[in-house]
């Protein structure tokens, strides 16, 4: 479904920055960060040459993850969206200090920059814990969805891995329910006997944490691209 305007809800900074937040922002984003607009297609290859592949994270929070995939697999490029400047900040402060040389920012819609994308052109997307939108009303505004899967489908190589979590059983259910109307997309746990059973080789955020803490349980969802 083509994209009128962008659909950021919610604050952008959650707290006043910190110096050496805003000190990342002026110094360190402006070489790191991709823009993203409609009807311009972002060529990956040419903004993040000679890797092997491509992944993607919609919306990394503190950036934990993201970075701590960078750094296991420095061959392969990042791509992390997140609207919100306080969780760009974080992320930057783990590539400074890590020196993260793979690793690419887009501030912005991550409607938008799924629309910027070639077909085909990622390994991996994943969408961690994404704020779920409880009320009914506000569903429409939910990451995965009837109206996105088509955008996260075309990106994504035949083969590669859509994986996403949530501790909130509802939008667990929701999103599987999305994903059982697309064909192309099959469940893939990998050997684990259910969708709560965390997978190998996983890193656990702050944010997931909390609701360990709290006695969430998470489901851990990994499908698979077919060819179709």
């Amino acid at each position: 479904m083509a994209q009128h305007h962008r659909k950021i809800w919610g604050r952008k900074i959650a707290r006043p920055l910190k110096i050496n937040q805003k000190r990342l922002l002026e110094e360190e984003l402006p070489s790191l960060q991709l823009h993203v607009d409609f009807g311009k297609t972002l060529n990956l290859k040419e903004l993040m040459p000679g890797f092997e592949g491509y992944t993607l994270e919609i919306g990394f929070g503190g950036g934990e993850h993201l970075a701590w995939r960078a750094q296991q697999s420095p061959a392969q490029a990042f791509i992390g969206c997140e609207p919100f400047i306080t969780g760009v900040a974080g992320l930057l402060g783990y590539i400074e200090d890590a020196e993260l040389e793979n690793v690419r920012v887009v501030i912005d819609d991550a409607r938008v920059l799924l629309q910027s994308l070639p077909d085909a052109v990622l390994d991996r997307i994943f969408i961690l814990f994404p704020d779920p939108w409880h009320k009914k009303r506000h569903h429409k505004r939910r990451i995965v969805s009837d109206e996105t899967i088509a955008d996260l489908s075309r990106v994504l190589k035949v083969g590669g891995e859509l994986v996403m979590a949530t501790d909130i059983q509802d939008y667990a259910d929701w999103m599987q329910d999305v994903l059982s109307k697309c064909p192309e997309f099959l469940p893939d746990q990998h050997g684990r006997e259910s969708v709560y059973q965390r997978p190998e080789h996983w890193y656990i955020t702050r944010y997931e944490q909390k609701g360990i803490n709290a006695g969430r349980q998470a489901s851990y969802l990994a499908y698979k691209k077919q060819s179709f």
